[in-house]
């Protein structure tokens, strides 16, 4: 009859788009409070669910870094807590690490493994390679192969990293400075890198408030080496003896938090250490600068967050920060580890009430065109649709 047949194809219809799910793994190292983690979240928060099933398997970030895994449970996802994966190298906790994710992606049958920073980003492929995943692909943040983890452990790290190069799809890099890197490296096949920029969702910032203190300064991020806040400290001093009224505020962890706490006495409570928040986009709102002074960048999430709530940013010129901050029109540029020239556009920002207005507006409005989690998102969609038709002989 018409109904039996209806039927029939209403059935083949759902068996075909059960069939065209993609089952996807994301693997990261540990969901501490940072840029990368953010950067897998808004992933998974954004793909099409009618498309998409998604896994996700993490280590477990130290107390001081903050932790985004209850976010992650709230998401509807799969999710893997592995406590063998952590950040530092250790033979035997990442050989049990290796056999829980290749238990993990077998059991799974994934067609796509995705991985963020460097252990995961190694440890997952290989159980990916292993297993026979038809599509694996990395993420690349940041460079940890220019004295991150001291000479010794980048070298060894690269040497691998170059091994697993060779089983790895497609890496997707955050910023174009990040891919000339990687190419330098000889990490990976010319032709292998895809640049798709950091996006994030906006509708969490308000719109810049009118009323700001107007002597306010702050950063958010790792308190690690490579984010330089003993120069932010000292970009404070010289600051503060020319405009001792102003205010710094820093918004972070990590392992460097208890020496630059020691560091910072002298400044009294011009400086304040907020520690690990979850309401960025509030505090951003409360500063009139943002002031960066990393070694080196990927593409700082933070910075994009401040330019979105309207903040002018004050950086270093590394990485992919020139790609993020136009100088003299959405920010102020200074040469890596440049304490006078950083300190020098801060004041020229505090003393120029306008011109901290027009230009934390222009930072605004370039961040919202350029950087949102749309837009990554469909790139990510677009290359995922794309290496598996390749996989599968189109």
């Amino acid at each position: 009859s018409s109904r039996d047949r209806q039927r029939s194809q209403d059935e083949e219809h759902e068996e075909e788009q059960v069939e065209n799910v993609v089952d996807i793994l994301f693997v990261i190292t540990r969901l501490a409070v940072g840029g990368a983690p953010q950067n897998v979240l808004t992933t998974i928060r954004g793909l099409d669910r009618s498309r998409y099933r998604i896994a996700l398997a993490t280590g477990i970030p130290a107390p001081e870094e903050g932790s985004l895994i209850e976010e992650a449970r709230g998401l509807d996802i799969d999710l893997h807590v592995l406590p063998e994966l952590t950040r530092e190298i250790h033979p035997i906790r990442d050989a049990r690490a290796l056999l829980g994710l290749l238990r993990l992606v077998r059991r799974g049958r994934y067609q796509v493994v995705h991985t963020h920073i460097s252990k995961a980003g190694i440890l997952g492929r290989l159980a990916a390679w292993w297993a026979g995943v038809p599509v694996i692909v990395h993420t690349c943040h940041g460079d940890v192969f220019d004295e991150y983890f001291g000479p010794l452990k980048s070298a060894v790290l690269l040497a691998v990293e170059r091994l697993t190069g060779r089983v790895t799809d497609r890496f997707v890099v955050v910023s174009q400075a990040l891919r000339g890197r990687f190419r330098q490296y000889r990490v990976g096949r010319q032709k292998a890198f895809s640049w798709v920029p950091n996006g994030i969702w906006t509708a969490g910032f308000a719109t810049p408030s009118a009323d700001r203190p107007g002597n306010r300064v702050g950063t958010v991020a790792m308190l690690a080496p490579i984010k330089r806040l003993d120069l932010f400290l000292e970009v404070a001093r010289r600051v503060l003896s020319r405009r001792p009224e102003t205010e710094f505020l820093v918004v972070g962890g990590g392992p460097d938090e208890a020496a630059l706490r020691e560091s910072a006495t002298d400044l009294g409570t011009n400086v304040r250490f907020l520690g690990v928040r979850y309401d960025v986009p509030i505090l951003l709102n409360t500063l009139d600068i943002f002031l960066l002074c990393s070694d080196y960048e990927g593409m700082p999430v933070t910075l994009i967050e401040a330019m979105v709530a309207g903040v002018p940013p004050v950086a270093t010129s590394v990485g992919g920060v020139p790609e993020v901050v136009e100088e003299g029109r959405t920010g102020y540029l200074a040469p890596q580890g440049d304490v006078a020239g950083l300190a020098d556009a801060v004041v020229r920002l505090l003393d120029d009430e306008r011109l901290r207005r027009e230009m934390g507006d222009r930072a605004r409005e370039e961040a919202l065109r350029r950087f949102s989690a749309e837009a990554m998102i469909a790139q990510l969609d677009a290359l995922y649709t794309d290496l598996l038709k390749g996989a599968h002989g189109g």
